[in-house]
C-alpha cells in the first residue's frame, strides 16, 4: 500500500484517492518518519506524566507556601516546604537530563517528616 506522507505523520492511501498538498507520496514509509513520530509521542507522554507530578507537588507546596508567607509555620514544615520546592526544581529541570524522554530520570519524592 503506498502511503501519503508529511514531516510528522502518514496515511495509507488507495489508488486514485488525491493527495494533499504538503504531502508526498512513497510505498515504505521512511524510517527517519517512524522514529520521529515514536520520538514525539514518547515525549508527549513524558511531558504529560512531568506536568502530572508538578501538579501534585505544587498541591503539597501550596499550603505551605501560606505558611511560610504569613511566617505562620513550624520548623518541621518550613523543612517540608524547602524539600518539597527543590524538588520542584528538579522536575523542572528533568527533560534536560540524560535519558529524556524515553527513561526520564525522575527526581525522588521528598521524605514526609
Amino acid at each position: 500500500m503506498p502511503y501519503a506522507i508529511t514531516q510528522n505523520s502518514w496515511r495509507g492511501v488507495e489508488p486514485g484517492w488525491p493527495i494533499d498538498p504538503g504531502e508526498t507520496l512513497v510505498e515504505e514509509i521512511p524510517a527517519w518518519l517512524i522514529e520521529k513520530v515514536a520520538l514525539d509521542d514518547q515525549n508527549r507522554d513524558s511531558m504529560a506524566a512531568l506536568r502530572l507530578l508538578i501538579e501534585q507537588a505544587n498541591t503539597v507546596i501550596s499550603p505551605l507556601q501560606a505558611g511560610v508567607d504569613l511566617d505562620e509555620i513550624t520548623e518541621e514544615d518550613r523543612a517540608l516546604w524547602k524539600a518539597w520546592k527543590r524538588y520542584l526544581i528538579a522536575l523542572s529541570k528533568t527533560p534536560e537530563r540524560e535519558g529524556w524522554p524515553f527513561a526520564p530520570d525522575w527526581p525522588a519524592l521528598p521524605q514526609s517528616q
